[in-house]
């Protein structure tokens, strides 16, 4: 079974000079993004350099800037992001791990959000960036501490969509043929 590691902001400090903590409860509603002003052209050349594909069949945020953008990462899990238009040409970035679109296993699985994941893609091509606190309405200066997260990978051997589409359109042939007494 494999395993995701990573790390989620805790307690941060905020722009207006508050110093805030974030429930480990709230981590699932994915509050905070990187928000970028470069142009959209060269967010994406970015990405595709560092191994991210467009995504073909996603579901889409209201703002959502085209389609997504996914990475493999260590069986069975990938990176999906997001980019999100906002106003004064700025672009926010959300990024979550889950297991891999390529395994059935993908439709239940558990989701994580990740930031450092992101800021060491901006920072490696040097993009400036703020991360911003959707729920205070406000970008984070500091960050004091973190959660430790660890997401478990399915029990099971991750299952892909394609053998399972071959076993089961063999097994319905199958039936089929027994069915019209062909076989």
């Amino acid at each position: 079974m494999s395993e995701f590691l990573t790390r989620y902001p805790r307690r941060i400090n905020l722009l207006k000079g508050l110093s805030e903590f974030i429930q480990h409860e709230e981590i699932q509603f994915d509050h905070l993004s990187l928000i970028v002003k470069v142009k959209k052209e060269e967010l994406v050349k970015t990405l595709f350099a560092e191994g991210f594909k467009k995504v073909k069949f996603e579901n889409k945020k209201p703002t959502q800037i085209g389609s997504g953008f996914s990475k493999q990462l260590k069986y069975p899990w990938e990176m999906h992001l997001r980019l999100l238009n906002l106003q004064q040409g700025l672009i926010a970035i959300k990024a979550e791990v889950e297991i891999s679109r390529r395994y059935i296993q993908h439709i239940g699985s558990v989701r994580v959000p990740v930031v450092y994941e992101i800021e060491s893609i901006l920072k490696e091509h040097r993009i400036e960036y703020n991360i911003w606190n959707e729920k205070l309405r406000d970008y984070i200066t500091h960050i004091v501490d973190n959660y430790q997260i660890k997401i478990e990978g399915p029990k099971l051997h991750a299952m892909p969509w394609k053998l399972m589409i071959v076993a089961c359109s063999s097994l319905l042939i199958l039936y089929g043929l027994n069915f019209l007494r062909l076989i």
